[in-house]
């Protein structure tokens, strides 16, 4: 594990520290379902370590500039960097820091920007990749629940609010930015729930947005230009316990990791969309007895990196597994 950092005298931020040397991990994992790699690197990790016994990793992020992924405690806000090639994370900034006590979903921009979500903090941090500078803090509205991050081909970044039953904007202006309600979802398909609603959000084109609802299972399309919210028929496929959701190669999969009585065994389900978005078919599901309450992922170097968040047991104060970690599947075609 990657031992502490020592604060920054000018910045308080932590100082780098070096990763520890890659180990080999080669073989696959039993359960998995890989029909077939398509260039996956077979000199890759099969898993990376979260270090620390509080870890609680809940949302991935993916720097290509850097080639560099990020998650973040849910237990404390500390923010984990990795590279691709080292089986260990380091800390990349402390929990607390900026306010920062919890982490939700996070996305990165071409633009070298990292945001990260606040849960039920209800804020949102946006830091500057290569210099750790923060460059805006967010709140949402009162009582609520900033989720998951969805970045459009154009920059606009929107958030799911889980609590509020809404979708966040996230915008800058000439250096000032700001986060509004965009859409009230209240009045259109999606249902409201007591507790968590629409989870996962990833923007799949130039116009749409697709979010999933962790406890109803269904899947919306969200226009971004008309704000027109429908239902992605499924027929009787539901995705309970939905939660982060991966856009690539014109799939969807969507990590499932809400254990429940519809929803036993936590998985990946891969769905291939209809061209105009309204319709959906479970293609495949990615099953590893490595997952852990999965959360969210990313796909790195033709492999979907899957966060085991182990979120139920740090929520009800349960002993965790140790170590955190954060699975790499090749992908299948």
């Amino acid at each position: 594990m990657t031992p502490p950092m020592e604060a920054s005298a000018e910045t308080g931020l932590p100082d780098p520290v070096p990763l520890a040397p890659a180990e080999e991990h080669r073989q696959s994992a039993p359960g998995q379902v890989v029909p077939r790699q398509v260039g996956a690197r077979t000199d890759l990790p099969h898993r990376y370590i979260v270090p620390g016994p509080q870890g609680f990793p809940g949302g991935l992020a993916y720097d290509r500039i850097t080639d560099r992924f990020f998650t973040g405690s849910t237990q404390d806000g500390t923010l984990f960097v990795g590279k691709p090639e080292r089986v260990e994370t380091q800390v990349w900034m402390r929990g607390g820091v900026h306010g920062r006590t919890t982490t939700s979903g996070m996305m990165t921009g071409e633009d070298g920007r990292l945001y990260v979500g606040g849960g039920p903090t209800n804020r949102m941090w946006i830091y500057d990749i290569s210099s750790r500078q923060l460059l805006a803090t967010l709140s949402g509205v009162p009582g609520g629940f900033v989720n998951d991050i969805a970045l459009a081909p154009d920059g606009t970044a929107y958030a799911t609010d889980s609590i509020r039953h809404l979708i966040y904007r996230i915008a800058e202006q000439a250096g000032r930015w700001s986060m509004e309600p965009w859409l009230d979802l209240d009045g259109t398909p999606v249902e409201r729930v007591d507790g968590h609603n629409l989870n996962g959000i990833v923007a799949i084109d130039d116009e749409n947005l697709i979010s999933v609802h962790s406890q109803s299972g269904k899947l919306y399309r969200i226009n971004r230009l008309s704000k027109e919210v429908r239902q992605v028929e499924m027929g009787d496929t539901l995705l309970f316990g939905g939660d982060g959701l991966v856009w690539h190669g014109d799939r969807l999969y969507v990590v499932r990791g809400g254990l429940s009585p519809q929803n036993p065994q936590p998985q990946v389900s891969v769905l291939r969309l209809a061209e105009d978005r309204l319709s959906a078919e479970v293609e495949s599901v990615i099953t590893n007895p490595d997952f852990l309450h999965p959360s969210n992922a990313r796909v790195v170097h033709d492999r979907l990196l899957v966060v085991n968040s182990q979120y139920n047991t740090g929520q009800n104060g349960g002993q965790p597994q140790l170590p955190f970690t954060i699975s790499a599947i090749p992908l299948a075609d």
